[in-house]
């Protein structure tokens, strides 16, 4: 069967037509209504597009270099909170330090050396921990940050790394010698059977280890003595441990409910026992006194050395007196003989005389007084030279390091103020890039956005134009018809 060509009137294809383009017009307002852009593609308005493409392209490289300029702020930043720490840590010093310098306690001050190294090991850590993508600005040599001041690098910061774990060099600081403790017990007893501890209260003598007249002295490292004690009846140990108790020096003591006396330094110091015993005492008249001296078992001689008989030791005061007066003495040194104590002891002009016979018997006579002969021997009551001096050991030396911190803090402060100024510098041109940034985006959209307001009169327009066309080609088909009716009814 052949098809039949049907033919539209002039009138109804342009009416077809202006349908099909307002049809278009409104799927393409609808699109731009939905969507708010109005220039999708170079198609819609080629200047517009490319401007506004242009602007885009500008800001995403403003983006990407925003980004590495954030990744450097962190770098910054990482390291500016760790100054901060640093120097906190830093004033603490200076408090620690300034403690020290005020405490009359030489164990004290040993003990803020301790933590004042403490402190220094923070600040090496807090160094250590404050890197940011791997790059550390307290770390020193290999961490300096380049950053550029534009996208296009023609500019750029340069922020110089500091190792501050190297305290000497950055912060002109160093570890502090903590020192040992020298320590020496002894157990004070009443000498009974079975022995009982002695208390505080107790008297000094009833240990048996002490009598009357003995002098106690501390002496440090150069001799000197800092302090004594001089046993007498009424001593208690109480008083022996008060006299052992000088904190500023270094030296304290403390007594067990065990009668265990226990002696610390915080310094080398020696504590020796001084005691004086009576060797002879003359008699007869005119006063005579004798003694016998043998080296080795056999009779001394002139050129025996005084150590070898046994009776005296290196150190020892030998003294004759009258009365109470001291008219002669010998010092007993390594060398000393018989010979030198028989001189000694010849003293014309107190009527004494000293002889030495082949016995080995020293005797000693008076054409005038009475006379005794006394030794004064020393000995060693307590070893501390074991122990080895803090930094602080003396409240001088503490008072010296308080320039030393108030320099670190300075020190850290202009390291502050650095990094500050290239933080403060940066985060203003990181503003300010973003900001740009932010404008070219909205400028790019703004150029290429509808407005909803025109678009939608425009789809109002467009609604009209099509109710309008499809009341035309209504109209244009009925007039068609019957017109077709017309010819049809004349043909009949």
């Amino acid at each position: 069967m052949r098809m039949v060509d049907i033919s539209l009137t002039k009138s109804l294809r342009s009416t077809v037509s202006t349908l099909n383009r307002v049809s278009d017009e409104s799927a393409a307002a609808s699109q731009r209504l939905t969507s708010g852009v109005k220039v999708q593609t170079a198609l819609d308005d080629p200047s517009t597009y490319i401007s506004a493409k242009s602007l885009s392209l500008h800001a995403a490289a403003l983006d990407k270099y925003l980004e590495r300029l954030d990744q450097g702020l962190g770098i910054i930043d990482a390291a500016n909170n760790g100054l901060t720490s640093i120097t906190d840590s830093i004033n603490t010093l200076k408090g620690v330090v300034t403690r020290a310098s005020a405490s009359k306690n030489a164990f004290d001050r040993a003990d803020l050396v301790k933590e004042y190294n403490d402190l220094l090991d923070k600040i090496v850590d807090t160094a250590k921990d404050s890197s940011y993508s791997g790059k550390n600005l307290l770390l020193g040599a290999g961490n300096d940050l380049t950053l550029y001041l534009s996208a296009d690098q023609n500019e750029s910061i340069t922020i110089n790394a500091v190792d501050f774990t190297d305290l000497l060099n950055t912060l002109g600081l160093t570890k502090l010698d903590e020192g040992q403790l020298g320590t020496f017990e002894t157990k004070l007893t009443d000498g009974g059977s079975p022995a009982k501890p002695l208390k505080s209260t107790s008297k000094l003598v009833e240990s048996g280890e002490y009598a009357v007249g003995d002098e106690i002295a501390v002496k440090d490292s150069s001799g000197t003595i800092i302090g004594s004690l001089t046993v007498s009846a009424d001593t208690t140990v109480g008083d022996l441990v008060t006299a052992f108790s000088l904190p500023d020096k270094g030296l304290r003591a403390t007594l067990g409910s065990d009668g265990v006396l226990t002696i610390e330094a915080a310094d080398k110091l020696t504590i020796d026992s001084t005691r004086a015993t009576n060797v002879a005492t003359s008699a007869g008249s005119p006063p005579s006194a004798s003694t016998t001296l043998t080296d080795g078992g056999v009779p001394a001689t002139a050129t025996s050395l005084l150590t070898a008989t046994g009776q005296y030791k290196e150190g020892d005061v030998i003294s004759i007196r009258q009365g109470n007066t001291v008219v002669g003495s010998l010092t007993v040194g390594a060398a000393t003989t018989v010979g030198d104590l028989v001189n000694a002891f010849n003293i014309p002009a107190s009527g004494l005389g000293a002889s030495l016979d082949a016995a080995g018997v020293l005797t000693v006579d008076s054409t005038s007084d009475a006379f005794a002969i006394d030794r004064t021997s020393t000995s060693t009551y307590a070893d501390l030279t074991t122990a080895t001096a803090s930094s602080w050991v003396k409240r001088t030396d503490a008072e010296a390091a308080q320039q030393t911190v108030t320099n670190a803090r300075h020190a850290a402060e202009k390291h502050t103020t650095n990094i500050g100024i290239g933080l403060t510098l940066l985060k203003s041109r990181a503003d300010y890039v973003g900001s740009f940034a932010d404008v070219l985006s909205s400028t790019a959209e703004s150029m290429r956005a509808s407005d909803k307001d025109e678009e939608a009169a425009i789809m109002l327009a467009l609604s009209t134009q099509q109710q309008l066309a499809i009341s035309s080609f209504s109209i244009t088909q009925t007039a068609d018809n019957g017109i077709l009716r017309l010819l049809s009814g004349g043909s009949s």
